[in-house]
């Protein structure tokens, strides 16, 4: 109970401390496991081994189940070819990269194996909060990311149930395999059949909720243990058995206190079996990180883009999940609990992990897409120069509606000039005498070339809200009339009070812009006969 209680008291000190400093939580709270394992060594104490060992399984069974409930197959529909098409390259080229950077580092095959699994998942819980705290979740390379996600954990729990069972052979690895995709057909069963008859047959009070949904990860863990499964391959499937809409949300919002109480005692257990790293293990942990970012950011944004997805979409893709995950962790304590792996080499991929888990934040910014953009071979120039253009109409974002649009515009003898920031839809422009110009539509400089202050309306379709915001600001004390599509009431009152004119849903969007034309041209018409 004493360990217990200085493990709680280490981890309340390390969220303090990251809330002050404002940084991530996760490396305080493997320094503070690890400042605590070195105060007791010096005082001959120790927290005992088996407690350490519960904390990290138990942490782990909850992040999982949780990264489970956010994967929901149904946010995918529509976009399984580029799904398969990201998620089987990027995790097997970047397994491949990570297996051969680790021989030519050294390492024995088996070792280096452990290394490119360990690579090749990217973390479920810092995309999924990431893409939360920016509402990108239903933007489509949000669905995409969520995606690979999925296909990505059912990767890597089926390497983890093969790499366990092969110190007995490969016939016991391909049971293990089979075993694991029994359960998982089970848990198919229960995601697509008996959770959405709950939800809508029994009404269940939160208690009786959480009483259900810890049932059910009992019962999967359970089911893992009997079939001789590690129990978090259980607890991962059971939270993508609650994973359907409605349920999903209502379990995540009361798991949330417990998954950051669980969440801490994992990363404090973690840091207290942590080896104290030599300059080698870090300048390896340092090569795999760079192997990891530019294979994945590299190859994303090549497939992402071949399947359709625009160049700022892709890039954003590749740099979101270019980190290793929690399964990464999972898969060395199985490692080094068989004896596989040494306790040096769980260390270089706990380095690995929670360094690359603390700077997505960081990187995963519209700046650092946009840098990136410019070194992309395919952004380039030839647009039109709009420099002279007046009362004319500029597109922020070409879109579905985008043909129809300026066909409705010219057709008012307006000129339309198209702000896209995706290089195949600015060369099918150019090529149809388009004025368009390549670029973020919220960023001025662009605006600028668009000469979007003289224009007479600028039709806006950007997805995100700060993109909106730095448009309508660049806009307020300009001439043309700012037509901004929104989805929520809150971003309907963000433009109303930034001056612009809010339209909700694309075929309102389409009534309001013809109705604007219309009225627009009688009073042109009416001037001329006066």
């Amino acid at each position: 109970m004493t360990g217990f209680a200085l493990m709680l008291i280490a981890a309340a000190l390390a969220f303090g401390l990251a809330r002050l400093i404002r940084v991530p939580p996760i490396p305080l709270l493997l320094l503070a496991g690890a400042g605590l394992n070195w105060a007791l060594h010096a005082l001959n104490k120790e927290v005992p081994a088996d407690l350490i060992t519960e904390m990290t399984e138990v942490g782990l069974a909850v992040l999982v189940f949780t990264a489970g409930i956010d994967l929901s197959p149904h946010r995918l529909k529509g976009r399984a070819r580029p799904v398969l098409l990201v998620g089987l390259v990027q995790f097997f080229a970047l397994g491949l990269a990570g297996v051969s950077t680790a021989v030519l580092l050294g390492y024995d095959l088996i070792t280096a194996v452990y290394l490119g699994c360990a690579l090749s998942a990217s973390s479920t819980l810092v995309v999924v909060r990431h893409l939360q705290q920016r509402r990108q979740m239903f933007e489509p390379y949000g669905r995409l990311v969520l995606g690979v996600l999925l296909l990505q954990d059912v990767f890597i729990i089926l390497l983890l149930v093969a790499l366990r069972s092969s110190p007995l052979g490969a016939m016991e690895s391909m049971l293990g395999v089979a075993k694991a995709i029994g359960l998982g057909v089970m848990a198919i069963g229960a995601h697509k059949w008996f959770v959405p008859w709950v939800a809508q047959n029994l009404k269940l009070d939160e208690e009786e909720l959480m009483l259900g949904a810890l049932a059910m990860l009992f019962a999967f863990s359970g089911m893992a243990a009997l079939l001789d499964l590690p129990f978090l391959v259980g607890a991962f499937l059971a939270g993508f058995a609650l994973s359907a809409f409605p349920m999903n949300g209502l379990v995540r919002g009361m798991l949330g206190s417990i998954s950051g109480f669980f969440l801490a005692l994992f990363f404090i257990s973690i840091g207290m079996v942590l080896t104290l790293p030599d300059w080698t293990m870090i300048q390896h942990a340092l090569i795999l990180i760079a192997v990891l970012v530019v294979v994945t950011v590299v190859l994303v944004t090549f497939v992402a883009e071949m399947a359709g997805y625009s160049t700022r979409a892709a890039i954003e893709s590749g740099i979101l999940l270019s980190q290793t995950s929690e399964f990464s962790l999972l898969l060395a304590v199985i490692g080094m609990g068989s004896g596989q792996i040494s306790a040096e080499l769980f260390s270089i991929i706990a380095i690995i992990t929670v360094t690359t888990m603390t700077l997505t934040p960081f990187v995963s910014r519209d700046k650092v897409a946009w840098a990136l953009m410019a070194w992309h071979p395919r952004y380039r120039g030839g647009e039109s120069n709009c420099q002279e253009l007046t009362n004319h109409a500029v597109l922020l974002g070409y879109g579905r509606a985008g043909p129809s649009t300026i066909c409705a515009l010219k057709d008012s003898g307006m000129a339309v000039v198209v702000i896209d920031d995706d290089a195949a839809v600015i060369r099918k422009l150019i090529a149809q005498g388009v004025y368009c110009v390549q670029g973020d539509g919220s960023n001025p400089k662009i605006l600028a070339k668009a000469n979007a202050r003289e224009a007479r309306v600028v039709l806006c379709s950007l997805r995100r809200t700060n993109d909106v915001e730095a448009a309508l600001a660049y806009l307020e004390e300009a001439k043309p009339a700012v037509m901004v599509r929104t989805y929520e009431p809150f971003e309907s009152e963000m433009v109303k009070a930034a001056g612009g004119i809010p339209v909700q849903t694309a075929d309102a969007a389409s009534d309001t812009l013809l109705r604007w034309i219309d009225a627009n041209l009688k009073v042109k018409k009416a001037a001329v006969h006066s």
